[in-house]
């Protein structure tokens, strides 16, 4: 009763869980499409506020160009005081002028005289006349200044634009200093729309006139009442005029000097919308110029165009509300419909679980019957089926446990055919390695210690083994027998084998120097390595049976390991082997054998290390005795002689120069027939 409860539970919580975090989701959508929602329909009344106050300011100026050209032409005597002012400023080559500003003075007195019945000029808020060369002629802010140059002050900039190009427009913030005397004073940055056009006839410039509004709160107003978005005026950083009520034009302040704002000013974040919050509302911000181009003020003038979300999460809190409600009703629904399924999965369930604690605790004849035909009914034949996958398994990993690296037994476990009881004809790389001096080594220690000086053998070989892939087939009293390329096939066996074997040497050099500081006489390890093809394969009875190979080519990696003893090596390959493992390995080439029980001969080589890491004598050593092999093949008896005793005066530890020695006195004593192949035959195994 208390497991049904407790699977209940966990299906109560299952069922909770799933409406909650679906209730979550559809919140997080929810709130998600609503936040895109204002975002997009923000955007396009950014869209909208700019292209009004393009097409607002665009008909101002095409209105203030054309009253520029109606001035120029109701007025011939502007051109007429501007040409003047021009010429009498220049040097026509007949000497300098005693004053060069008193044309300009002149000039600024006829303008005088003219201009204040101009309505342009009474409209605009900043009214210039400037020369063709750029000096102020005349001012509304100062009408009796002149002469000053304005590619030096703002908006010189607009003025050179002008004169080149016939017509311009501007934002332009006078700075202290920079444009006093040319616009109105203020106690606060004032931002000026100014628009350019200049005075020619046909194709001689006369001057230019630049007339420029201030932007201030009406036209914000009536923006606002387009696009239906909150709108500041920002100048330097500041705001200089906005349609927010009292209580948020301080948090705008703030607002402007946040990182959301730092972020969307950029020429590459133009048009960019950041969240602030003012005066406890939230707002989607985004920045434009207005037009390309201010001076005097940095960053650039432009708009920054706010629209409040309040009434849009407003709606998203009802809905969340209304999603909660209806989510607690249908995780009422689920509890009812968790608490009937809990009924009808608790027996089949126990039952398998019975039967999973009997598997556990290692039966594996266990199994369930459960007679439905529903998804239960197929668990419980699944279940049924898994437990015959493991009884097969385990028979696998008995067999494979202790021989195996775990990378071929798991491959084993994946495909049991791998390691089916019928024998497979493979090609395989066989080692053998042995213990010399073993037998005179057990009649002087104790058994105790004899096993544990194995065992420290066994550990060392067969780690190496099985970390380069290979299978331990069988330990012989102090033999081991391994192979590579079974149960699962590897294309490079024989490098493998060959490349366990040098690890090997090492690893069992140190072995005999731990135990020669242990008191034991120093031993020599042997190992020989052959390839060719076997059959593997399980190999007993139904009873007792162990995965082994069978072939020749075990015997002769056997032999090979023995011939180590009489040329004096550690490690001996075949032929094949060589062939097999390829250029990546230095091998010397000893001699050519008829082992005993053998009727073929067989080449053999000494392993002697990975190649490329010989220095240059142990190679020069190797070529010497290869050519004192071929005088010995060619019965050229004293040459492979000489050699042979220089090779051993160098290394008297050089075993094989050794035995090719003692073998040329036999063979000078008693030369051998006439078809003599160069064959030694070996007696002992």
């Amino acid at each position: 009763m208390t497991r049904r409860l407790r699977l209940r539970t966990r299906l109560f919580l299952a069922f909770a869980l799933l409406v909650t975090a679906s209730l979550a989701l559809s919140l997080a959508v929810a709130r998600d499409l609503t936040e895109r929602r204002v975002r997009d329909g923000f955007a396009e009344r950014f869209g909208r506020a700019r292209a009004a106050f393009r097409e607002l300011e665009q008909l101002r100026v095409e209105l203030v160009r054309e009253e520029i050209a109606a001035l120029v032409r109701s007025h011939p005597q502007l051109r007429t005081v501007l040409s003047t002012a021009s010429i009498g400023a220049e040097d026509l080559g007949f000497g300098a002028a005693p004053d060069p500003l008193a044309p300009l003075r002149d000039a600024n007195l006829r303008l005088r005289s003219l201009l204040p019945s101009v309505p342009l000029a009474q409209r605009s808020d900043v009214f210039l006349v400037a020369s063709a060369s750029g000096a102020l002629v005349f001012s509304k802010a100062d009408p009796e200044r002149t002469g000053d140059a304005l590619a030096a002050l703002a908006p010189g900039a607009l003025l050179e634009a002008v004169l080149r190009g016939g017509a311009g427009e501007a934002v332009w913030v006078p700075q202290a200093g920079a444009g006093v005397g040319l616009a109105p004073a203020a106690a606060a940055p004032a931002v000026y729309l100014m628009v350019g056009e200049r005075v020619a006839f046909g194709d001689e410039v006369h001057g230019a006139v630049l007339a420029g509004r201030r932007l201030g709160p009406e036209l914000l107003a009536r923006l606002r009442e387009i696009t239906g978005l909150e709108i500041a005026l920002v100048a330097g950083g500041e705001a200089v005029a906005s349609t927010l009520s009292t209580a948020a034009s301080p948090a705008l302040a703030e607002a402007l000097r946040g990182p959301g704002c730092a972020e969307a000013t950029g020429a590459s974040a133009q048009g960019a919308a950041w969240e602030c919050e003012l005066a406890g509302e939230r707002f989607l911000a985004a920045r434009a110029e207005i037009v390309p181009g201010s001076f005097g003020a940095q960053p650039p003038v432009g708009f920054v165009l706010l629209g409040s979300q309040g009434a849009e999460l407003r709606s998203l809190a009802a809905l969340e509300r209304s999603l909660a409600a209806i989510g607690a009703l249908v995780l009422v629904a689920a509890v009812g419909v968790a608490f009937a399924l809990a009924r009808g999965l608790t027996r089949p369930v126990a039952e398998l679980a019975a039967a999973a604690r009997r598997i556990g605790a290692g039966d594996l004849e266990a199994s369930v019957s459960v007679g439905r035909s529903d998804e239960l009914g197929a668990l419980g034949l699944a279940f049924n089926q898994m437990v015959a996958g493991l009884r097969e398994r385990d028979r696998i990993r008995r067999s494979f446990e202790r021989h195996v690296s775990p990378e071929v037994a798991e491959a084993v476990l994946r495909d049991p055919a791998l390691g089916g009881a019928s024998g497979s004809r493979r090609e395989v790389s066989v080692l053998f390695a042995d213990v010399g001096g073993f037998t005179t080594l057990s009649e002087s220690v104790s058994p105790e210690r004899v096993v544990a000086l194995l065992n420290e053998y066994f550990d060392a070989v067969c780690a190496i083994v099985l970390e380069s892939g290979g299978t331990v087939n069988e330990l012989r009293g102090d033999g081991i027998l391994a192979f590579w390329g079974a149960p699962v096939a590897a294309p490079d066996h024989a490098a493998r084998a060959c490349a366990a074997a040098l690890r090997c040497r090492e690893r069992l050099a140190r072995l005999d120097a731990e135990w020669v500081a242990r008191g034991l006489r120093p031993r020599r390890f042997r190992i020989g390595v052959h390839t060719g093809e076997v059959v593997v394969g399980e190999i007993g009875t139904r009873e007792r049976a162990k995965y082994g190979a069978v072939g020749d080519a075990v015997n002769l990696a056997s032999r090979l390991e023995g011939a180590n003893k009489f040329y004096g090596t550690s490690v001996l390959v075949s032929e094949a082997t060589r062939v097999s493992a390829g250029p990546g390995f230095a091998m010397r080439e000893l001699d050519r054998i008829r082992v005993a029980g053998r009727e073929a001969p067989v080449r053999i080589y000494e392993l002697v290390g990975v190649a490329g890491e010989l220095g240059p004598e142990a190679c020069e050593r190797q070529r010497r005795y290869e050519a004192a092999l071929a005088s010995y093949r060619a019965r050229e008896w004293e040459v492979a002689r000489a050699r042979l005793e220089a090779l051993r005066a160098e290394d008297p530890a050089d075993g094989a120069a050794r035995a090719l020695l003692d073998r040329l006195e036999r063979l000078r004593a008693s030369p051998p027939p006439a078809g003599w192949d160069g064959v030694w035959d070996l007696d002992t195994k």
